[in-house]
């Protein structure tokens, strides 16, 4: 008989810091485990499409059991560019069966230059 993994987490995600094209993102979830000692981790999913396709972005291994779980990851977005990203949450157990997945939480990743100064006059003096 095959075990069924539910997932029952809400997904959350901040960006931290941005520099160069990349983003260090914060994924934030909380999750009720019925069995903890059969759950191996997460998988984190990501697309540029509402509602997927979905790609696999990291895998998250299972450390303790808690109310709320957070994990930090560099993300790397196009330079010039203000994209939308979404991501899910999916849970693995030990059997290496995988849930559905979570809800789709989406973050706007902003790497678009600023445009030119318009009016603008600078001074210069020599002491």
């Amino acid at each position: 008989m095959k075990k069924l993994l539910v997932l029952c987490a809400v997904l959350l995600l901040s960006s931290v810091i941005a520099y160069a094209g990349q983003k260090i993102l914060t994924a934030q979830w909380e999750q009720t485990l019925p069995n903890p000692n059969d759950l191996q981790g997460w998988k984190l999913y990501y697309s540029t499409t509402q509602g997927g396709p979905y790609t696999l972005l990291k895998t998250i291994p299972f450390v303790s059991q808690q109310t709320t779980y957070t994990d930090e990851f560099q993300f790397t977005s196009p330079d010039g560019q203000r994209k939308q990203y979404f991501f899910v949450l999916t849970a693995i157990d030990t059997s290496g069966n995988e849930s559905g997945y979570s809800n789709e939480a989406s973050i706007w990743i902003d790497f678009e230059a600023p445009g030119v100064p318009v009016n603008l006059r600078i001074t210069i003096k020599v002491q």
